[in-house]
């Protein structure tokens, strides 16, 4: 008797898994078809509104892309100017330092990062 219930019961939850599948499928289905029928609604509005609405759209893209590359352009001029000064300030630091004090520094350097990554690497040493 109990088996018979515990199978009902399964029956049952399989019976509404199906149901919830097929009524989800059905949904999908008539959202796309919703949409599709929308977007040929407003693809055939050649109404004053809709034709401001979609210069306002593409105006908008338009001055999006515009200052994106105007963006990339000011980045690139930066990081170009960016590397001629760091390229300078070496220059200028090899002349008062000497290139084998920086060479000594770069050493220690490191020795020093591989010290660091040595002691977080250690059980109980720090986290970075």
């Amino acid at each position: 008797m109990i088996e018979k219930n515990l199978q009902d019961v399964l029956n049952a939850g399989i019976g509404l898994f199906k149901s919830s599948e097929e009524n989800f499928k059905v949904a999908v289905s008539n959202l796309e078809k919703t949409f599709n029928d929308m977007r040929n609604k407003g693809a055939a509005d050649n109404s004053d509104a809709a034709i401001k609405i979609r210069e306002i759209l593409e105006n908008t893209l338009r001055s999006a892309k515009d200052v994106q590359a105007k963006a990339e352009q000011n980045l690139n001029v930066f990081m170009a100017e960016a590397q001629k000064n760091y390229s300078q300030v070496l220059e200028q630091v090899k002349k008062v330092v000497g290139e084998e004090r920086i060479r000594d520094l770069n050493t220690k350097i490191d020795e020093l990062t591989t010290l660091v990554k040595q002691k977080v690497g250690q059980p109980g040493g720090p986290k970075v």
